[in-house]
């Protein structure tokens, strides 16, 4: 039935869903007085899905927020019935539940509920939230195209899971006869994921100038992944342990496995089943380690973890594994030091918990800061030790942990000013230099090595002949000399610099020609060559 405000439209061109998209409308269907009104709102997962399919793929890329073609709507009504063209190679035409369906084959690849013996976890709420809001419409497309590219095989379980994003181990076979090789897939929440404090993370990095939409969660989220895929790149490639990066799709990074060739993952540092009689000094061992990847990190790939603890390190056959670095910034961010800080307090909280004579903060954190130094084995651990024997003694080891304590506790509240315009007491700051404790300084290496030397240093150099004390009653420094210029020349040397002048003058004449003998030379060349 029609009404006055209404027109009946077939379905055949009726722009809006037909009947065999819900049970409850008829088959032709009538056109409100607004059309903004009746315009079908867009879901995330078809915002998403056009990202996915690119050229690369060999499918097309240019499709709506709906799901159809950016075709206009009246396009079919202008084409010719009959066309002489060549039909393009790729199925340009083809919408996303076309390709959806081409890539449903691999789907049964995709087997989330094979989690491995002694890995295994309780089927939860949790669980399910997940397996719906994670593995969602486009993550599982993008999923499928590693499939069908061979990045892949198979996927199974999952490895670990967290509030960021989802691990899950993968099985790829590169060559026909060849064996397994063990991958990792990670997948970034997209819909349960607040990023309110993650800002800061990108905030003021060059990197990512643009920032991100915050409104956006799934352009947020691609971001950070791209900034993990970024980080991942350039701390494999310094050599220091971590996973390696291989392809990012979106909010998907696949990486290679760490762990065994049966698909069992390195325990994290906390879980790592360290026993034996050897127990104290393996953890040692490791302590010394993680501070020469802390260094080298910040020193060789200038990023800071941002993240540290033992929740974050790997743990096999006596050797630590960096991993979940999407949070790691550049040593030139706004709170780049503030973030070392946070790790070193982590990971130093960790390590005395497992009975480690450890180092003060203020020690780590200038160890690792300062420019100076070895960044390779076996520079580092020698580095180290003598760390170690500077300490002041100590009557008991009760005492040296109560004074540990103090100074580590003073220097976690203490402000860090990233750079010398962020100083607030210079006045202060310059008489503790004066007094020769400029050492103590938590900006100690933003400054020249002259303006921190103790006072009695200085006053040496003073005496070799290399400085200069600032308190001297000496003044004969600061006489001007001789001005320079022939202006303020002495008479005597003046006319003792004429007289070679003129002497230098004859010399030369001597060998002149003559210039009637080079006038008629010219002139000879001259008729020689008419």
């Amino acid at each position: 039935m029609e009404t006055e405000n209404s027109t009946t439209i077939p379905p055949r061109q009726s722009p809006y869903p037909s009947a065999t998209d819900s049970h409850d409308e008829p088959a032709s269907r009538e056109i409100p007085t607004s059309l903004a009104d009746a315009a079908p709102e867009a879901s995330d997962d078809d915002d998403d899905l056009d990202s996915i399919f690119d050229e690369d793929d060999g499918f097309y890329d240019g499709l709506g927020p709906d799901g159809e073609s950016e075709v206009p709507r009246n396009f079919n009504r202008q084409q010719p019935l009959h066309s002489n063209q060549q039909k393009p190679a790729a199925n340009t035409t083809a919408s996303i539940d076309d390709q959806m369906a081409i890539l449903s084959k691999h789907a049964a690849k995709i087997r989330l509920d094979d989690v491995k013996e002694g890995q295994g976890r309780e089927k939860d709420k949790a669980d399910r939230a997940t397996s719906d809001q994670v593995l969602d419409k486009a993550t599982r497309m993008i999923l499928y195209q590693m499939i069908n590219r061979g990045l892949v095989s198979e996927i199974h379980g999952a490895i670990s899971t967290g509030k960021e994003a989802n691990v899950y181990g993968a099985v790829a076979y590169p060559d026909v006869d060849g064996p397994p090789v063990q991958r990792a897939v990670k997948v970034y929440k997209t819909a349960i994921l607040s990023f309110k404090d993650r800002e800061r993370y990108i905030a003021g990095e060059h990197r990512f100038k643009a920032g991100a939409e915050k409104s956006h969660g799934r352009k947020m989220v691609k971001l950070w992944a791209e900034k993990e895929h970024r980080n991942l790149r350039r701390i494999y490639s310094a050599g220091i342990p971590c996973p390696e990066p291989i392809e990012l799709k979106s909010h998907v990074l696949l990486m290679s496995f760490l762990g065994d060739k049966k698909g069992y993952a390195y325990p994290r540092l906390r879980d790592a089943n360290i026993s034996g009689d050897d127990t104290e000094q393996v953890w040692r061992t490791l302590y010394i380690q993680l501070l020469g990847l802390m260094r080298r990190m910040y020193q060789v790939t200038r990023l800071v973890h941002a993240d540290l603890s033992e929740y974050n390190i790997l743990y096999n056959d006596r050797k630590l594994y960096i991993i979940d670095v999407s949070q790691s910034v550049e040593p030139d961010h706004p709170r780049s030091l503030e973030f070392l800080r946070m790790d070193i307090k982590n990971t130093g909280d960790f390590f005395r918990r497992q009975e480690v004579d450890t180092l003060s903060d203020r020690t780590i954190f200038d160890f690792i800061t300062d420019p100076k130094g070895p960044v390779e084995e076996p520079g580092l651990s020698k580095t180290i030790e003598d760390l170690y024997a500077s300490r002041p003694a100590f009557a008991s080891d009760e005492a040296a942990a109560a004074e540990l304590e103090v100074d580590n506790e003073v220097f976690r509240n203490q402000y860090i000013p990233q750079t010398l315009e962020q100083v607030y007491d210079i006045e202060k700051d310059a008489q503790k230099i004066e007094e020769g404790e400029g050492d103590k300084l938590v900006y100690r290496n933003l400054l020249a090595d002259q303006v921190v030397l103790k006072k009695e240093d200085r006053d040496s150099e003073d005496e070799s002949g290399e400085g200069a004390a600032l308190d001297s009653d000496d003044e004969s420094r600061f006489e001007k000399g001789t001005p320079r210029g022939k202006r303020f020349e002495d008479k005597e040397e003046k006319k003792q610099r004429k007289q070679a002048v003129k002497e230098a003058k004859a010399e030369k004449r001597k060998d002149k020609i003559p210039k009637h003998i080079k006038k008629r030379m010219v002139s000879l060349t001259a008729r020689k060559n008419r």
